[in-house]
């Protein structure tokens, strides 16, 4: 995670126009090292994550050219009911769910942006989506990780075939327990 002195600076950064690099570059959305709003509110202060997510928010009403957009307070507590609820996300994870959202991914606004149809969006397809992108990438470690043990194995036998040793080694005889005299 790169380090920034102060909030601010953060926000300059992990601003809403960096939603799109995320989606593009979603494996590292989902592992890259940015911090969770969890984080946030422990290096800066308590409002740290609602200050970072409601100009992510004012962009998704901008965007979407609803009519009715959400007033200030439905933001501030959209952002409070996103970070209590799904906190362990990290803000490359929250803008790729808003690029998602704005993209028309989890359906449409009619009229007015509703903050029910984002948290539902975000609990039951984003999360399912996060889901599934970690299980893949930890079935793919596995196999990694197969696939280098049954290289080891085959190099270990033929470097035993080409030494003449034998490919596994002879059983040793079970030997018989020490005798406790209880017996």
């Amino acid at each position: 995670m790169q380090c920034h002195s102060s909030l601010q600076s953060f926000m300059q950064v992990m601003n809403p126009e960096l939603q799109h690099v995320c989606a593009t570059n979603v494996e590292r959305a989902y592992f890259g090292t940015a911090p969770t709003l969890f984080t946030l509110r422990c290096a800066y202060h308590d409002e740290a994550a609602t200050e970072w997510m409601l100009p992510q928010l004012y962009d998704l009403g901008e965007y979407c050219g609803v009519k009715e957009k959400l007033d200030k307070n439905q933001m501030i507590q959209l952002a409070h009911i996103i970070i209590t609820e799904f906190g362990f996300l990290k803000v490359t994870e929250v803008m790729l769910f808003l690029h998602r959202l704005k993209s028309g991914h989890y359906g449409h606004f009619y009229g007015a942006i509703d903050p029910m149809v984002i948290v539902t969006a975000l609990r039951f397809n984003f999360m399912r989506e996060r889901a599934d992108a970690i299980d893949e990438r930890e079935h793919a470690e596995k196999w990694a990780e197969w696939e280098a043990h049954c290289r080891q194995v085959a190099q270990e036998r033929a470097e035993a075939i080409a030494a003449g040793r034998p490919i596994y080694p002879r059983p040793v005889a079970p030997q018989k327990a020490a005798s406790t005299g209880l017996e």
